[in-house]
């Protein structure tokens, strides 16, 4: 029996407004990008790449600084003194009276004795060494000869220093490749399920337009008619949140990307060149491999050569120096010194404020928790690696089962829709056949999403991205 409608009030929607179903994405005012394209685009201008390969730099510098060590050290130093007082010597300056006495009696004596008197007056006279201002050069030449092993180990540190920040920037880069992974496809996900969705849409208008024609000719009732509506009016809400989800999703790619309204042309298809070698393969490579443990193997080299550093404080240091000196040759002091001179100098700390000895086992217990460090991380890694395998194998099989789920969902809404124009089905079996359709399709994607996302992470982990793209395009 019919429900009147004088007992059942609806909103109609207008002829206008159910054709006008939620608009296409344009796809004209994008660039085309596939996601082998989008990581040689990152390669180039990401920043936080760009930041690691300056500290790499940085730690070339600092090695060949380290390497200079070795040379000795040359210092060119000039001043200009003035001085109070000139530097005098005065020869008779403890028998002063006598002298000027004597002088006095021999210079005035009659008959008259010029030569003695001269050489009085000379002796009683102050001999100046070095006038008030004072001119010096000199040319400084300092050679380590032993040093305790400080510039030998030093350079170790410096070149373990640089293998670091080479892993560090295989490491950034393996990272920005898993991110970069996850959000491409994260577009395209969200990208295709807009489409199952205004899919959905559309068959959710068309339904509701058929039941308005049956409604007319009187064969459903009115609450099967606002049934329909009211599956449209949903499916159009679905829409639009997925197109927000587009979007938001969209912007995060644009902006690792640093480009505007990039079109990934990749797709959520699992390559059937997706095979997997055995699980041991992975994890020996990435144990093998892995710049995370190569860093904490490094620290633990870094931490014995740390070690023998402190320990060359200990040792006595011997080193030659010369110097070459060049005045303005004014004064008798300077007239009298050597225009160069070298030596050998020797140096043995036999206390010190520094803590030397507690610096020492310092180290030695650093080189302890670097190899703990080390010892966890690789259980970590290996853990890591088997998890990812065990999760990419998982998702492999679901994929593969839920083709028939979907294959179902399809014929199950055709034989809905069909039932529905003969009058045998209802509206919300037609609606629950359509979602039903497009759960099953989303679903689908979604697990074809973390099986790619899982296979790179794998990949990256083993430090062969190049295979990734070799199998996904």
């Amino acid at each position: 029996m019919l429900i009147s409608q004088e007992n059942f009030s609806f909103t109609k929607i207008p002829v206008s407004k159910a054709s006008d179903t939620q608009s296409k994405i344009d796809y004209t005012q994008q660039t085309p990008i596939n996601v082998q394209q989008a990581w040689n685009k990152i390669l180039l201008h990401h920043d936080g790449l760009k930041a690691q390969n300056l500290n790499t730099k940085a730690m070339e510098k600092m090695r060949l600084a380290a390497r200079l060590s070795y040379l000795p050290q040359i210092d060119l130093n000039a001043f200009y003194l003035h001085m109070g007082d000139r530097i005098q010597l005065d020869l008779t300056a403890h028998n002063k009276n006598e002298v000027n006495l004597a002088q006095q009696q021999i210079c005035n004596s009659s008959p008259p004795l010029p030569q003695l008197c001269s050489l009085i007056t000379t002796l009683n006279t102050p001999i100046t060494l070095m006038n008030r201002n004072i001119i010096v050069g000199a040319l400084n030449i300092l050679y380590p000869i032993y040093t305790g092993g400080t510039r030998f180990y030093g350079n170790k540190l410096a070149e373990i220093a640089l293998k670091d920040s080479y892993q560090a920037l295989r490491l950034k880069e393996l990272a920005t490749f898993e991110e970069l992974v996850e959000i491409y496809y994260s577009v395209v996900l969200a990208k295709e399920s807009l489409e199952v969705l205004q899919a959905t849409q559309e068959g959710a208008l068309k339904h509701y337009q058929n039941s308005m024609k049956l409604h007319k000719l009187g064969q459903i009732a009115d609450l099967e008619l606002l049934g329909s509506q009211v599956a449209y009016d949903k499916a159009r809400n679905n829409t639009l949140a997925a197109q927000n989800v587009f979007d938001v999703t969209q912007l995060a790619l644009d902006s690792i990307l640093q480009s505007q309204n990039v079109l990934p042309t990749s797709v959520l298809q699992i390559s059937p060149t997706m095979k997997l070698k055995e699980i041991n393969y992975y994890v020996d490579i990435t144990l093998q491999s892995y710049p995370a443990l190569q860093i904490a193997r490094n620290k633990i080299t870094s931490a014995t050569q740390q070690h023998k550093l402190e320990f060359g404080k200990f040792m006595p240091q011997i080193g030659a120096f010369a110097s070459f000196v060049v005045t303005d040759n004014q004064s008798k002091l300077e007239q009298m010194m050597p225009n160069w001179y070298l030596g050998i100098a020797a140096k043995w700390s036999i206390v010190s404020p520094q803590g030397r000895f507690q610096k020492f086992q310092a180290t030695k217990i650093m080189q302890l928790q670097a190899s703990a460090l080390e010892s966890q991380a690789v259980k970590d890694m290996e853990l890591l690696v088997k998890k990812t395998y065990k999760q990419l194998v998982f998702y492999q099989q679901e994929h593969e089962n839920l083709h028939s789920s979907v294959a179902l969902a399809k014929e199950n809404l055709r034989l809905q829709e069909k039932a529905y124009m003969q009058g045998i089905a209802t509206n919300d079996q037609v609606v629950d056949a359509r979602n039903a359709l497009s759960l099953a399709i989303m679903e689908q994607q979604a697990v074809a999403y973390k099986t790619i996302v899982t296979y790179a992470k794998l990949q990256a982990l083993s430090g062969n991205i190049e295979e990734f793209f070799k199998v996904q395009q």
